[in-house]
């Protein structure tokens, strides 16, 4: 582990001047991109890494970008911030703020709104990228920044993979990620094991008609108080047959049936969200799901089974021990008491997806957003009110990062 005093005084020599930073947050919140549109805000974090000093591959996935700094012999690190922003409409009254509506890649006009801190989390990690730039005397290594598209969606890090993420960029030896969170602006908050949830999204197709020989279709099953029935009685059956005790969850995150004016109802289609933290638990919730659909669908007399289409939205997110470790004694001894401990949640992350296919060890916390004047209850990530403090957040996020990289390259 290096000198905490050394580190402290590599961090406190080399920070940038942090309003040029904060200007690109002010103008990114402005001017938000919705998941797989984020164009405008992808170029501006490529200029951002071209003026640093970094190579830079854009157009990974989508909108992906990539920035690498070669400094010698040593370890190779990655450290990640997401680029898109919510279909959701900024009631915020920063100066700032986004009046902005786009069309979404469905076709859909939404208004749009940073209102994950991705915001936050790019422009902190630019910050601690011209940190590390500037102090290159003091370690040796590689340093990788990837802003990633669609996070929001969990489909981003599996389509830079998957578009040749690692022909551009050497497979990191570790791997690290932040995200502002609704927490005293100034803290710092990590842990190891487990800290965010795995999701699953689960399709499901209840047909309800025509029965087989009917001239009359409308005369089979209503698919949807079916399908309603079977939805709201899922939660309860996760909890008596599962565990009351379980971190697990199963949400309707859309339903669709029937259209005005047409009293025959073909067919309803759910989509659900299921997160869970233990790997038993998830695959004996999948298996509830799809038995007690089948069940319910047979007791109606539907003529057809139901359909299900079955994905993985976001893994479990587990810290590795080693490497948060490390990453924790270098926050408490820079940070003090304002290094917590970091409580598990029921957000989910596709960051662990980027080093999977190496199976790369990494480590992911959690940095403060909120004033401490803020009025209770605060707005939390995805609350249209929410909109981090610029001061100290992006400091402690800079810090942060840049930290936890030289824990492991300082020499």
């Amino acid at each position: 582990m290096p000198d905490a005093a050394l580190l402290r005084s590599i961090v406190e020599a080399h920070r940038p001047d942090l309003e040029p930073f904060a200007d690109f947050y002010r103008k990114v919140h402005q001017d938000p991109e919705i998941s797989g549109m984020e164009v405008k805000t992808a170029q501006a974090v490529a200029n951002n890494l071209q003026k640093i000093g970094y190579e830079v591959y854009a157009g990974i996935g989508g909108h992906g970008v990539a920035g690498v700094f070669r400094n010698g012999p040593g370890k190779t690190v990655l450290m990640r911030a997401e680029l898109d922003a919510l279909p959701i409409l900024e009631q915020t009254d920063v100066p700032y703020r986004s009046e902005k509506r786009m069309v979404d890649r469905y076709g859909n006009e939404r208004p749009v709104m940073h209102a994950c801190g991705h915001d936050m989390n790019m422009a902190a990690l630019l910050a601690s990228a011209a940190l590390l730039r500037a102090s290159a005397e003091w370690w040796a290594g590689t340093i990788v920044v990837v802003f990633q598209p669609d996070e929001e969606e969990t489909g981003g890090a599996r389509a830079m993979i998957e578009d040749g993420l690692y022909d551009h960029i050497p497979v990191p030896d570790l791997m690290l990620g932040q995200h502002v969170v609704p927490s005293r602006s100034g803290t710092i908050a990590i842990r190891s094991g487990p800290v965010l949830t795995a999701a699953d999204s689960v399709h499901i197709r209840v047909i309800g008609g025509p029965c087989e020989g009917s001239t009359n279709p409308q005369l089979c099953v209503d698919p949807i108080p079916l399908a309603m029935r079977t939805v709201l009685d899922l939660q309860d059956a996760v909890r008596k047959e599962i565990s009351p005790d379980e971190e697990a969850t199963v949400t309707c995150w859309e339903f669709h049936a029937g259209e005005p004016g047409n009293d025959y109802v073909a067919y309803a289609d759910i989509l659900l969200d299921i997160k869970t933290v233990k790997p038993d638990v998830r695959r004996r919730i999948l298996a509830l799901v799809e038995r007690r659909f089948r069940e319910d669908c047979r007791s109606a007399g539907v003529p057809t089974d139901p359909v299900f289409n079955f994905t993985v939205r976001a893994p479990l997110t587990t810290n590795d021990d080693v490497i948060s470790g490390a990453v924790s004694r270098v926050f408490d001894r820079y940070f003090a008491a304002d290094s917590i401990s970091m409580s598990f949640t029921s957000a989910c992350e596709d960051f662990s997806t980027l080093g999977a296919p190496y199976n790369v060890p990494y480590a992911y916390w959690n940095f403060g957003g909120t004033s401490p004047d803020a009025d209770e209850p605060v707005a939390i990530n995805h609350s249209p009110y929410f909109a981090p403090v610029i001061y100290p957040t992006l400091q402690v996020g800079t810090d942060a990062m840049a930290l936890a990289v030289l824990a492991f390259v300082a020499c």
